[in-house]
């Protein structure tokens, strides 16, 4: 495996919270690629890329790892507002270096969102969404409800920090995301107090302004709905959509040859975008 050169630089947000963003950095680089982690804005990491999936995506760009705080400790604006200081810093950075997005999840939105008010060349969105008007989000899931059926009152303050974080350990916060869905509070977690609101949500309008689309979602994941996937690739004029025969949202969780082959797709995608 080809060693990586890393570099690191803080920022410091209005409100006088350090950013720290991890960059690895390629040795031919035609652009800049800025992750954007999943999660449920509750729980993740932004450096939980598998290292395989570093190394395809570095041969030609640097890659950098977006911190953004956490949602409950924090509401919506703020990881929006980090998610964009992130992006405005790297792009001070790198003036001369085209700039992409990639998110997964969660960071899919956060991806789509930037791409839609900032100058970006492309996108990779994979099992995104962007919008969080969906009724999925709205009601109670039965399955994640099953699944944390065990948590009370006490384990639920636990998990929550006193402080703002921007990584929350998946062993505990994962739970709390599924917990919030699966009464039906995500919303109220993470601070949307108008789920309908027009800068929340991308119409199709909106999606029709968009850079080209990297997409990749399972047809049938139990998370983010794959519908919602349709609906971009109706709209963006200039989108891929790699459909998985599976129920599993995370699917690039476990690297094999076919998550190799999707991650090299996107990475051929950015290529292109770059013709344009």
């Amino acid at each position: 495996m080809i060693l990586i050169d890393t570099q690191t630089n803080t920022i410091q947000t209005p409100d006088n919270f350090q950013l720290h963003i991890r960059t690895h950095l390629s040795q031919q680089p035609k652009g800049i690629i800025i992750y954007y982690h999943g999660g449920g804005l509750i729980a993740g990491s932004p450096h939980d890329l598998s290292d395989e999936a570093i190394q395809i995506l570095t041969q030609h760009f640097h890659l950098v790892e977006a911190p953004y705080r956490l949602a409950p400790e924090s509401n919506i604006g703020t990881i929006l507002n980090d998610a964009f200081l992130v992006f405005d810093n790297i792009n001070k950075i790198y003036p001369d270096l085209p700039l992409f997005t990639f998110g997964r999840s969660s960071g899919g939105y956060l991806a789509l969102q930037i791409a839609s008010q900032r100058t970006v060349k492309g996108v990779i969105d994979f099992y995104g969404y962007a919008k969080v008007d969906l009724p999925e989000f709205k009601l109670p899931h039965s399955e994640f409800q099953k699944k944390t059926a065990h948590l009370n009152s006490a384990m639920i303050d636990m998990m929550i920090q006193s402080q703002p974080i921007t990584e929350g350990p998946i062993q505990f916060r994962y739970p709390l995301y599924l917990y919030t869905r699966g009464i039906g509070q995500w919303y109220e977690f993470v601070g949307i107090q108008d789920a309908e609101k027009t800068e929340l949500n991308l119409s199709a309008r909106a999606l029709k302004q968009l850079p080209p689309v990297f997409i990749a979602h399972a047809s049938r994941d139990i998370d983010v709905p794959f519908s919602e996937s349709e609906r971009l690739k109706q709209y963006i004029p200039n989108s891929t959509l790699i459909t998985l025969d599976s129920d599993e949202h995370d699917f690039d969780r476990s690297f094999n040859s076919n998550i190799k082959t999707i991650y090299q797709q996107a990475e051929q995608f950015l290529h292109q975008c770059l013709e344009i």
